[in-house]
């Protein structure tokens, strides 16, 4: 069974967020039944969310709660959430010496805007959230 715990910001917030990320995990990752996953809802300066794999199944996310339309948060929901697909599925790789993999090449010193695991979560998100809202 896969665990989820919330924490913070609007108890709306808290349950849109519990309703996505399960949405996300079922539509991306049917199969798997181990993961732990953390998300924290708190005001970030300098993004609207991270996700940080502790391992290959246990994963932190961080939303920023002050993002206010709602089609905004649950973009970012959805966007961590690829990330934490990346992650569990091997594809993506970060490890404790800070360097970042992707299929098992080295992209350490890459431009946020080139990693190709942010470049795939950017293109994968409104087609996501599209499906989500029509499921809703």
């Amino acid at each position: 069974m896969n665990d989820i715990y919330i924490y913070g910001g609007r108890k709306k917030q808290r349950e849109l967020v519990e309703d996505v990320v399960n949405w996300c995990i079922q539509r991306l990752m049917p199969r798997y039944k181990t993961l732990d996953i953390e998300v924290n809802l708190k005001k970030i300066p300098d993004a609207e969310g991270y996700c940080l794999s502790v391992t290959n199944r246990e994963f932190q996310i961080e939303i920023d709660k002050t993002i206010e339309k709602e089609d905004d948060f649950v973009t970012c929901i959805i966007h961590e959430m690829v990330h934490v697909w990346q992650y569990a599925s091997g594809v993506a790789k970060a490890y404790c010496n800070g360097k970042l993999a992707w299929k098992g090449r080295d992209y350490t010193n890459t431009p946020y805007s080139k990693q190709p695991w942010e470049r795939q979560a950017y293109r994968m998100q409104e087609t996501l959230y599209d499906e989500w809202k029509y499921c809703r």
